[in-house]
């Protein structure tokens, strides 16, 4: 019998795992797909390597410096630049803080005021003085209401504001809580963004080393009896004194009869290969499209971080927001469509389609006041807990800090169950 069965692989279930095994539980891991990870994992598809989705690290998040080793992930620094494409209109905005050559293509871009550039500095030097996790806390509203109250104009919520922050919300009317706002502002301004060169893969794989994971198990039921708990899975019954559910929303609904679903925020990716040099925006910078079609992002990752494709070819990666009615083939063709009122060249014409990813669930719904409304960690099972970042924020720090959390309940470690969200 094992002290701990932690059901699901991902990086809040692998936290919790890895925090239970050093402390000398004697944990195992069960995990449905064939890779640990759940949404953090990549693949390899001719040679390329494709992450699932379009996904960064922040390596300021607390939680990532205490429980990933940055230095062995082989970090690639995201350029802070970002190229915002309005029409035939295009403009590029630094970071002149991070890199003081983008200063004069930023205040002479157009897609910014320079009274809306001058507040974002402002707003910049009012974000950097609290601790992090005071940013989530107080009033809330959503994060358009916030920057109009702060006095930005429309253009540059719809030209920045948008398709930036709605990239990382993948919510591009900006009704996601300003906290997180706030909190993601903040993270970007102490450590930017990165990419693991090896792809984001790199975060589980970590997390995993130490530990006892059994992958291609799916648990179908959760039995408490006599103080223990029996776990009914593809291999048979197992029984462990403690359960850790580190599943999505509706796996663990289905396993502990608690509803945690919180609403979904679906997205969906696709991937081109290419021989040639990249035609348009060949830099490392990040496109935005202020327009209102199916693109919401592009970067040519290859570009980015090298290594990512094979020697001589590039990869671009495109996000569409949202989970779109239409065939692969035809999203396929929609977005090419985009593509080619971008390209100088005839290069869209030379791309490979490498994979259309739909992914329905990449986010649970973060409106104003939703801290209020997440569950904790307890269930209505006896000796059954969640992990999930469904209880605390959507994305690395939320799954990261809900692993830490669960492991100190059963742990009692008062001092992390006590520690704030965001800190």
């Amino acid at each position: 019998m094992q002290d701990v069965v932690v059901i699901g692989a991902g990086l809040a279930g692998l936290t919790a795992a890895r925090t239970l095994h050093r402390a000398g539980q004697r944990v195992q891991v069960l995990e449905a797909a064939p890779q640990v990870g759940g949404r953090v994992h990549s693949r390899q598809v001719q040679g390329f390597t494709l992450d699932a989705g379009y996904q960064v690290l922040f390596p300021a998040y607390p939680a990532v410096r205490r429980q990933l080793n940055l230095d062995a992930l082989d970090l690639v620094p995201v350029s802070s630049a970002a190229v915002v494409r309005r029409g035939a209109q295009v403009d590029v905005l630094g970071d002149p803080i991070r890199d003081p050559a983008g200063l004069w293509p930023t205040l002479t871009a157009g897609a910014l005021t320079l009274g809306d550039k001058l507040r974002v500095a402002k707003l910049a030097l009012h974000l950097k003085g609290p601790a992090p996790e005071v940013l989530l806390q107080g009033p809330d509203e959503s994060t358009r209401a916030y920057l109009t109250r702060q006095g930005f104009s429309d253009g540059a919520v719809q030209n920045f504001f948008a398709p930036f922050f709605g990239g990382i919300f993948l919510n591009r009317e900006l009704e996601t809580s300003a906290r997180l706002f706030r909190y993601y502002f903040r993270m970007l301004m102490e450590g930017g963004a990165a990419l693991p060169r090896a792809g984001m893969g790199s975060l589980p794989r970590q997390l995993a080393q130490e530990l006892d994971v059994t992958l291609n198990v799916r648990a179908h039921r959760l039995t408490p009896r006599g103080g223990r708990v029996v776990v009914s899975c593809d291999a048979g019954d197992l029984e462990a004194r403690n359960v850790i559910v580190a599943t999505d929303p509706h796996t663990a609904r289905a396993l502990t009869g608690d509803d945690v679903t919180r609403g979904a925020l679906g997205s969906t990716y696709l991937y081109y290969g290419l021989d040639a040099r990249p035609g348009f925006e060949p830099e490392r910078r990040l496109i935005l499209s202020a327009g209102t079609g199916l693109i919401h992002n592009a970067q040519w990752l290859s570009q980015a971080v090298p290594g990512r494709a094979p020697a001589g070819q590039h990869l671009l990666t495109v996000t569409v927001l949202g989970v779109p009615d239409l065939t692969d083939g035809a999203l396929d063709a929609a977005v090419r469509a985009e593509l080619r009122a971008w390209d100088p060249e005839p290069v869209v014409g030379s791309l490979r389609t490498l994979g259309v990813e739909r992914i329905p669930y990449a986010q649970f719904r973060q409106p104003p006041g939703y801290a209020a409304r997440l569950p904790g960690h307890a269930t209505a099972l006896p000796g059954v807990l969640l992990a999930s970042e469904v209880t605390s924020m959507s994305g690395i720090q939320g799954a990261l800090e809900s692993g830490e959390r669960a492991a100190a309940i059963l742990l009692n470690d008062l001092r992390t169950m006590s520690r704030p969200r965001g800190a």
